[in-house]
């Protein structure tokens, strides 16, 4: 009797996993105009019957109030489309990286220049647009890579979706854990920049302002940068077209000073700054039904 729960959980991985593989061979072989607008249509007509999408609404009115019903309707109905997309997208990121006409850099000299030193940074994300193909900027620039990322529950379809993004991290993806700090310093040290998505809810986070509210996040990247001097870039990609990105870049100017503690947490108010700037601009390409200020229902 004990076992059972394994065995249901192992034929509920496989499921997954073969629904997950016909999706990424689809993405992969169909014309993507096609598969892009399927997936779309599809997260829209789900999504909205869900707890995350009441739950995008209420952050959207805590956030931007000033927006109507409708209008805030319209921005999460749009998140939908943009992460249906984004799902087909991250299939062949190959594809795209492969493809001269898909990327367009809108990078200041600056930026420029921080690509192409040896030396590493720390490029901070956000899940707005399709927040995987902006790690194409780093291989295009020649500047080796190693991310962290949140562990898919599915074993099969975390070793596939981490076969997918591989090319674009040589210094390895790694797993939140114990040890993840650790990893993240002897990458750095040995010449890596680092990739962290920075933008959602940290439990064990500060309390950033964030849309005006105070939002636990975390101060990882802003401490990485002050222990290795190393710059702050933030970056996204924003969808052009079929396929199609623009990939912008800002360098955050870390806060220095003898109070550790302070000169931390004044750059991670930087960096969520940038992020809501870039939010701002676009509403609609931000995944707004995660916790981000734990509000209650």
């Amino acid at each position: 009797m004990p076992k059972a729960p394994k065995k249901t959980s192992a034929w509920r991985h496989r499921i997954e996993y073969l629904g997950f593989m016909l999706v990424r061979f689809l993405a992969r072989h169909m014309p993507a105009r096609f598969v892009d607008a399927a997936s779309a249509r599809l997260w829209c007509l789900i999504a909205p019957r869900l707890f995350r999408h009441r739950r995008a609404l209420r952050n959207l009115q805590a956030a931007m109030p000033h927006f109507s019903d409708h209008e805030r309707q319209s921005i999460a109905m749009a998140m939908w489309d943009n992460l249906g997309r984004t799902t087909m997208e991250a299939m062949a990121l190959d594809q795209i990286a492969d493809d001269p006409h898909a990327i367009e850099f809108t990078f200041s000299d600056e930026i420029v220049a921080l690509m192409r030193d040896p030396k590493p940074a720390i490029f901070v994300g956000l899940h707005a647009g399709n927040w995987e193909v902006a790690a194409i900027a780093a291989e295009k620039f020649n500047k080796p890579l190693m991310g962290v990322y949140q562990k898919i529950l599915n074993p099969l379809v975390d070793r596939s979706v981490t076969s997918l993004r591989a090319r674009f991290y040589k210094g390895g993806l790694h797993t939140k854990g114990a040890d993840t700090v650790t990893r993240i310093r002897r990458g750095l040290a040995a010449g890596y920049s680092v990739a962290i998505m920075s933008d959602l809810r940290d439990a064990h986070g500060e309390f950033v302002p964030f849309f005006g509210l105070r939002a636990r996040s975390t101060t990882f990247p802003a401490l990485l940068a002050r222990l290795y001097d190393a710059p702050i870039i933030a970056i996204r990609a924003v969808r052009i077209g079929v396929r199609q990105f623009r990939i912008d870049a800002v360098s955050i100017v870390a806060v220095k000073g003898p109070d550790r503690k302070r000169a931390v947490f004044e750059t991670t108010e930087r960096i969520q700054q940038q992020y809501e700037t870039w939010i701002k601009e676009a509403p609609e390409l931000w995944m707004w039904g995660h916790n981000r200020w734990d509000l209650k229902p």
